[in-house]
């Protein structure tokens, strides 16, 4: 009988997907049950009212006794919570004694959230020491936890999920039609004022702006910048998504907080040449001139990099695109990082005899 995993986490996000994904190469089992903002038909998935600008905490807390029937009706030998002060702590809650507890962190939960306040602060650490094992997707993050948190060294593994190489494949070696995209969540964090400004600077090239959704936030931007509809191709199925990327010459991500990002990781392997924000876990990734660029959260600095990316050489992009291709089949192969993972897990199953 295969061992069973119950995933709480957002029904709707592309990390869920992977996770799920990263489980069934393992041959487990595996249950998601989570609070989407759409209706779904699923007895482990129910309407949270989850809104992408946040503020949902307490959607979590009044379904706590759903999860705890979902808990004892999959009946998993693995709990695998995503995001620390929201899955994680209502795991952390109803977890069993016999349940082990994998905490996944993607980024802010650890680098934002955490130092929010004397409240976020206490539902972190208590969900974290109730963690059996904590998986960090980038140093800088565990730096973070050990430095508040020493006593934790031993539950943590530091890597990211991983990527499907395969799938990647479908969509490399494209023509390099699109100049600039970026695709990352239209939220503060990614500051997208910054870069709608900076992109008429390049009105007269090709430019992509991935994922507009419906949001307060977003809907305020499209009032404010007028060019953004020039721009912008709004959702799009994941795939499409990728088409795009292995098509475009630059990918820029100005996020404030981050961990090890999926979609840089993509166009790193798909031979975009990276301009990231200068934050610590982008840093692990790229080496500023040698395989991308590292820029300030600022205009004036973004068109710099951008002009100078614009007058590379071929020589000089192919060994750029050469690299990252290299550091991703290194370290971010969704099987290899999954059997990573697994080895934990038989160490954790004989610490705990189970």
């Amino acid at each position: 009988m295969k061992s069973k995993v119950l995933l709480f986490g957002d029904p709707d996000s592309i990390h869920t997907a992977k996770w799920l994904k990263g489980w069934n190469l393992l041959g487990y089992d595996t249950y998601l049950s989570g609070l989407s903002a759409i209706r779904k038909n699923s007895e482990f998935i129910f309407y949270g009212n989850i809104s992408s600008s946040g503020g949902n905490g307490l959607s979590y807390f009044k379904n706590i006794f759903q999860f705890l029937k979902i808990l004892k009706q999959v009946d998993p030998s693995i709990i695998n919570a995503h995001y620390l002060t929201s899955y994680g702590l209502i795991s952390a809650l109803i977890k069993r004694k016999k349940d082990i507890l994998i905490m996944s962190l993607h980024g802010t939960d650890i680098m934002k959230t955490m130092d929010k306040n004397f409240a976020y602060l206490f539902m972190a650490k208590y969900t974290l020491y109730k963690s059996d094992l904590i998986v960090s997707v980038s140093e800088a993050m565990t730096n973070k936890i050990l430095k508040k948190f020493p006593s934790l060294e031993k539950k943590i593994l530091t890597q990211q999920y991983g990527v499907e190489i395969k799938l990647l494949n479908n969509f490399n070696n494209q023509e390099k039609d699109i100049f600039l995209l970026t695709n990352r969540q239209w939220k503060k964090n990614s500051n997208y004022p910054v870069i709608l400004k900076v992109v008429d600077h390049f009105k007269t090239k090709n430019i992509k702006i991935i994922g507009f959704d419906k949001s307060v936030y977003s809907r305020k931007l499209v009032l404010n910048f007028k060019n953004f509809k020039k721009y912008s191709t709004g959702l799009i199925p994941y795939e499409e998504n990728l088409k795009y990327v292995g098509k475009s010459k630059i990918f820029v991500s100005l996020t404030s907080s981050d961990g090890i990002s999926l979609s840089l990781i993509e166009a790193m392997y798909l031979g975009a040449i990276p301009i990231v924000s200068n934050i610590e876990p982008n840093k692990e990734l790229i080496e500023d001139r040698v395989n991308g660029f590292l820029v300030s959260i600022s205009e004036e600095d973004l068109i710099t990099k951008i002009q100078e990316v614009s007058e590379l050489t071929e020589i000089e992009i192919s060994a750029i695109q050469c690299a990252n291709k290299k550091l991703v089949l290194q370290k971010f192969d969704i099987n290899k990082n999954f059997n990573n993972l697994k080895k934990t897990i038989i160490q954790l199953n004989s610490l705990y005899d189970r």
